[in-house]
Order: C-alpha cells, then structure tokens, then sequence
C-alpha cells in the first residue's frame, strides 16, 4: 500500500513540472487583518464570494486577496483517494490562479510563502470577458507525509490540475447589466458528518433544538427561504432562526435573486434531527450501609429520566461497581440488574457507583453516572460466609453486560465452588442448564437451548448465614465466521477495504475462518485461477481493472454459511518520459459535458474514480477522442492514457 501511495503522490508531482512561479508584486498590497472573515478551505482566503465585488467589462480592477498558509494539508487535497494521510507544510510556492478573468493578471507579496503566515496576491488589469469564473489555486507543496513518517517529500501540487479551490468567484458583467447571484448558506451549528456510520455533510441537531441560518449569497438583491420540516416553514430575510420539532432528515432550500428576479442561483443543505437527548438524574440507596462480612446488601435505583420535557419511556440499562474505591474511570459492571443485592468479601469502605444509559451499544449512546463515595462500610464477622466460584471458561466482564460467560449450543461449562472455610454447604441453581440443581463442590453443566440464563450459588454457614452469587450465561447457536488475509495486505478502513496492486502481482489468500468453518469456496475475479477450494492460494492478476474477490465460509452439513468480499483494484505501472507529457492534451478541465483527448497514437482509455474503481474503458486507435461525462458523478477522476511510447495518468473535474 504503502508503493501505490508514493506511486500516486509520484504521478500528480509529475504534472507539476514546469508550471511558472508567480511573479512577486513590485507594489504588495497589505494583508487582511481580521482572521474570522477568511475561508476554511484548504488555504484559508479572503475575500470569499460574498466579499468579493462584482467586476465590470472595461473597468480597471485593483483587487487584494490575503492568504493564509497552514502548517498541515489534508490528504484528499492531493488526491482524494489518501484523504487518510497528512501533508506537513513546510512553505508553499504559489504557481497561477486558475480561471482567473480575460484581462486580469495576479502578482505576489513574497513566493515562496511560510507555513502559518499570511501573505497577498494583488489581481489587476481590465477584464474583458463577461462571465462567471470560480478561482482556483495552483500551488507547490514542500513538506512531508505522515503518518508514515519521512517516506517521502511531497513537492507536488494540490488536487489536480485545476488546483484547489479558493471559494471565490467572480463575477463580471458588461456595462449596465445585472451580476448573476451566487446562493450560499451558511448555518449555526454548521455542517458536520455522522462518524464512521454516516459521512454526508449535513445539520446535525437534537428534536427540539434550533439552526441560525445566514444568506452569506454574493451579487443577491433578495432571497426566498424555504424550511422543510422546520418552524417557521418560510422566510424572505437574510437571517432566520428555526426550530424542528420532529426527527427525520430535511432540506432546507435557499434561492438568491437578482435585482430584477430574472437572475437566480438555489443552494441547499441537508438537516438531520435525531431524537432529543435522554435528561437522567440518577440516584439510588442502599438499605443498609453498614453490614459485616458476607452480608448482602440490597440497592434500590431512583433513577429518572425525561426526554423533550416529557418522561422517558424507553429501556434504560443500568451498571453498577460496589467496590469503585472512590474511582470512576475504567470500572467495569458487577451487576446489570435494576436493582441488584451484593455481598461484600472483605472488610473495608466502599464506593459505589451507577451509571446508566439509554443504549446499550449505540454510538450516541446517552449516559449518566453517579458515585457515592466511602458508601458502603463492611466489618469483619468471624463466621461470615461468602459464596463464590470460579468457570472454565472463564467468565468476562464488560461495562454494561457484567460478567459471564459466553458458549456455543451443546457446550459445558465447569462450575467449582471457592467458598471461604465458613461455608457449611452449598445450592446450585443452573438456568437452562443440565443438571438444574447440584449440591457439589465441582459440577459439569451442559446447555442445549440458545439463551441467556442465570447461574446462582448459595453457600450457607452457622446461625443461619447466608451468601449468594450469580453469573450470566449467554448461549448462542453455532455459526461460522468467514475471513482470510493477504500477503500483500489489504488496507482495512474499517467499513471498507481495499488492495491495491500493479499488473503482474501475485497475491497469496490465506482462509482464517472460526473453528466451525468445516470448507471453503474462494471466487477471484480478474485472477487466476478464477476459484479454489483451498485454505491457501495464490492468485495471479494479469489484466488492470476493479474486481472483487469472495470468499463463503461453510459449515460440515452445508447448512450454515457466511460470506467477505475484498474489493481488488489493479494497475498498470505508470512509466512514461516527462516530455510526453505535454503531448498529451484532456480538455475541457474542468468540465460538465464531454471530455476531449488528444494524444498521438493512444490504444486504450481508462477512467479511474478516487477510490480506485473504473468507470469506463475502451481500446482505440486514434490520435483524438471524445468522452461524454454526463453520466459521471461530480468529482475528480484519473484519466489513464495508453499510447506507443508508454501510459500516462492526467486529473480532471466533472463538476
């Protein structure tokens, strides 16, 4: 992975070579001295495009932008494939701005330009062209990757050849007539994704909870609002506060005016409500607090809880610790009852601490947690009996499952009482179990239904005392669990993974399914061989493309089964002479419509998306192609050129 990575940083470097440095001004224009208006992009800029004037054809234009240099780039600046990767900034070398207005020419304060200091570029001329023109911004980056360490220096340039965006854009209108509007939102709270579960940028809020909303449109005279699911539903003003009563995922829609109305732009943003937030007050008493050894102890929760203002009625889970020490962090649950009794082993004070939530696994999981400090106190008692055993296997113990131990349909678990020497006799009770009751110090148990159960052991002594201990037992049904490994490995991001590998390359596969898997059946497309029943095999890729490869995992009868893919993305080895190159021509760029080609004696066209996956292919054999793009997502892609004299990879826009 880590080859493919500096491959790729190799390749966009390339396109680099030879672009002019910008020149430095004669007469640099002054910084702007306010951080809060500048942009949030990759390179923070002001003027953004609401900021930015309206340009006229004809009229002289002396226009400042200030920059603001950042001492780290995100991967997916680059390339959005490595979005996982730091680019440490050491200085940036300003080359042009991209689509910058006919007539309009850009100098700098200082090239090259310090991580963390703000510098200007000073854009004068006539314009002579109306239009519409969105700036971007062609740089050189010194710095170094992480987290691979030193691997590399990255002395390329930012995403593609159109550089990165600036958000501005500029407006020119000829003499007399209207700016076209540019509509833009912008939100308190602003946009954020959902973690690992949802990566679409949207509102975030609880029900109940409000969005400020500001009209942040340039060249706009006025603007219609329109709040799905929000209160109010509607609004002409550049502001509006609103409120969502009710969960589910809205848009709020944003249409920008010109003077006369005849001009507009519509913006829109996504506005996820999710239920509001559990409120706990958590309280809970014990009914006694001072006991001797092996006395139980009975708890009582007082919990409550409201939601929106109203009583929660929704399962709350509960974890209690009796001997937190004062402690709060790192306290695993000794019990999981609502109100659960304990017996303590030794003498001492105790703590105790109960924390509960609304979830038991969610990833918005709300909870609460209450310590009562030296709580508990426990005195010796010379004839105090204590109930306790051990299991093999060994029971474990979670924050709010508590302690058990987990089995497999028609498994046994060995029960051995560990009693203190007070214990006179003892009662096993094994829900689920067979036996269901014993009186032995050491019983073999087995479980033939799928469940959870109890455990529970009473040891008794003189005078009527009594301890008792219980254990969770949870009992699946059998299943087999499919998986393997790769040598080279696979890059696993969690909730997708990937190997990406040149032409050529065998890959060896090797099955690590559970204990249940009895045989395996492997499927890889674009390899050879194509499928194999082995536990090991080696796969040979031949021919670039995206493939999947799948392995099903099954049990001895058939009958259970469980399936893992692998998504496999191969390449040809891109070795080209940096003065073909320029010979090689992908226009427009960016663009909407169709993607021209001109390169002398090209074979084969590949279009590669930035995570690896081809989204067209044809063999030609022709100096000059034409693409249509009007099926492609909006995003960047790879443009991989086969010719004679070798393959060369180019970046383009569909927008």
């Amino acid at each position: 992975m880590k080859k493919f990575l500096l491959s790729v940083i190799a390749i966009f470097a390339m396109t680099i070579c030879g672009f002019a440095q910008m020149e430095v001004c004669s007469d640099a224009c002054a910084p702007h001295a306010n951080e809060a208006d500048y942009s949030t992009g990759v390179i923070p800029i002001y003027p953004q495009s609401q900021d930015f004037p309206v340009l006229t054809v004809g009229v002289p234009v002396d226009q400042c932008v200030s920059i603001r240099i950042p001492s780290e780039i995100n991967g997916s600046a680059i390339i959005s494939v490595l979005g996982f990767i730091t680019v440490s900034v050491n200085s940036v070398i300003v080359n042009e701005l991209v689509n910058l207005p006919d007539g309009l020419t850009a100098c700098a304060s200082a090239n090259p330009m310090s991580a963390n200091e703000t510098y200007t570029l000073r854009i004068t001329g006539t314009p002579t062209t109306a239009g519409t023109y969105n700036l971007n911004m062609r740089a050189e980056i010194d710095g170094s990757v992480s987290p691979f360490g030193n691997i590399s220096t990255v002395n390329g340039y930012t995403n593609g050849t159109n550089g990165v965006a600036t958000n501005i854009t500029i407006s020119v209108v000829e003499a007399g007539a209207e700016a076209t509007p540019i509509a833009r939102i912008t939100s308190d709270p602003a946009t954020s994704t959902g973690g690992l579960t949802d990566w679409t940028q949207a509102i975030r809020i609880a029900q109940g909870e409000t969005v400020s909303y500001t009209s942040s449109s340039s060249n706009a005279d006025h603007v219609a609002w329109t709040f799905e699911g929000g209160s109010p539903a509607t609004s002409t003003a550049n502001t509006a506060t609103v409120t969502y009563a009710n969960t589910g995922t809205f848009t709020t829609t944003l249409v920008a005016y010109s003077e006369s109305g005849e001009l507009r732009d519509t913006a829109t943003v996504s506005v996820v409500v999710s239920e509001a937030p559990v409120v706990f007050n958590v309280d809970f008493v014990a009914d006694n607090t001072t006991v001797l050894v092996g006395q139980t102890v009975n708890f009582t929760n007082n919990v409550t809880a409201t939601q929106n203002g109203q009583p929660y009625t929704g399962e709350i889970f509960y974890s209690w610790s009796f001997d937190a020490d004062g402690g709060t962090a790192g306290m695993l649950a000794t019990s999981t009852d609502a109100n659960p009794a304990y017996s303590y082993t030794a003498a001492g004070v105790y703590s105790v601490k109960l924390a509960v939530a609304t979830s038991q696994y969610g990833v918005y999981m709300t909870a609460d947690t209450l310590v009562r400090h030296a709580y508990i106190t426990v005195q010796e008692d010379d004839l105090a009996v204590i109930a306790d055993f051990t299991t093999n296997p060994e029971a474990t113990s979670s924050l709010f499952s508590g302690t058990s131990v987990n089995i497999i349909v028609g498994e046994s678990i060995v029960y051995t009482s560990a009693c203190n020497e007070n214990t006179t006799s003892i009662a096993w009770t094994f829900q689920g179990g067979d036996p269901a009751t014993s009186t032995e110090n050491q019983v073999t148990v087995t479980y033939a239904t799928a469940g959870t159960y109890t455990t529970t052991l009473v040891a008794y002594g003189a005078d009527d005392r009594q301890s008792t201990k219980t254990l969770t037992v949870n009992v699946s049904e059998p299943t087999v669990e499919a998986s393997f490994t790769t040598d080279p490995a696979y890059t696993d991001l969690y909730i997708y993974q990937m190997l990406a590998i040149e032409t050529g390359t065998t890959v060896t596969y090797t099955s690590t399914c559970n204990s249940y898997t009895d045989h395996v059946a492997w499927t890889f497309e674009g390899g050879s061989p194509a499928t194999s029943t082995e536990d090991v095999v080696n796969v040979t890729y031949g021919t670039a493309g995206s493939y999947t490869t799948t392995l099903i995992a099954y049990s001895q009868d058939g009958t259970l089964t469980d399936t893992v893919t692998l998504s496999v993305t191969v390449t040809d080895p891109v070795a080209v002479e940096e003065n073909a190159i320029s010979e090689i021509s992908v226009y427009p760029n960016p663009t909407s419509s169709i993607i021209n080609i001109a390169a002398e004696g090209m074979q084969n066209i590949t279009i590669i998306d930035m995570t690896g996956r081809v989204v067209m292919s044809k063999d030609v054999n022709s100096n000059f192609e034409t693409i249509s793009a009007e099926g492609f997502a909006k995003a960047n892609y790879m443009v991989r050129i086969a010719t004679a004299d070798g393959v060369v990879v180019k970046n383009i826009v569909v927008e």
